[in-house]
């Protein structure tokens, strides 16, 4: 499945480069899905997750300890942004830029998300995305500057 990188510009900031990662055919992100879809029953973790990730690209800059980090496979960069039961998977490049996938709810009675197959299908997707950006940026069909911002060659197709 082919996806582009999309600004999520109301977050993004002098800090922080905040993206997320949007389907050939959707006209919705990621993000866009998971705030969508948890907004009636977790409304106000979300707003403090908005807020996490404003603060980010305006004032603090993506730093480690703002993240559950060693969500995937050694090295690969995915971590989970969560507050209270709320997990919002991402690939965190650095400092400077992170790229946003999906989540869901952690029920209390789990201990891993791998104990939970719906957010272990995120988890899942979020990896195959990190994988895809990853090999882009090694192969340097993807570059992400000092800044936080991309540079995409134009003849880039990521796929998963």
């Amino acid at each position: 499945m082919k996806f582009d990188i999309v600004n999520i510009e109301e977050f993004s900031g002098q800090k922080a480069q905040i993206y997320s990662i949007m389907y050939e055919g959707d006209d919705m992100t990621l993000m866009d899905h998971f705030f969508e879809d948890n907004e009636k029953e977790h409304q106000a973790d979300l707003e403090e997750m908005a807020s996490k990730l404003h603060v980010m690209g305006n004032d603090t800059g993506c730093r480690a300890h703002l993240f559950k980090l060693n969500e995937g496979a050694p090295g690969d960069g995915v971590v989970a942004l969560s507050y209270n039961r709320m997990r919002l998977y991402c690939l965190r490049y650095d400092n400077t830029c992170i790229f946003i996938g999906s989540g869901g709810y952690k029920p209390p009675y789990i201990r891993a998300y791998q104990e939970d197959p719906f957010l272990d299908s995120k988890a899942q997707e979020m990896k195959e995305i990190a994988a895809c950006i990853n090999k882009a940026i090694i192969e340097k069909d993807l570059k992400v500057k000092d800044d936080g911002t991309l540079d995409i060659s134009e003849f880039i197709e990521l796929e998963i």
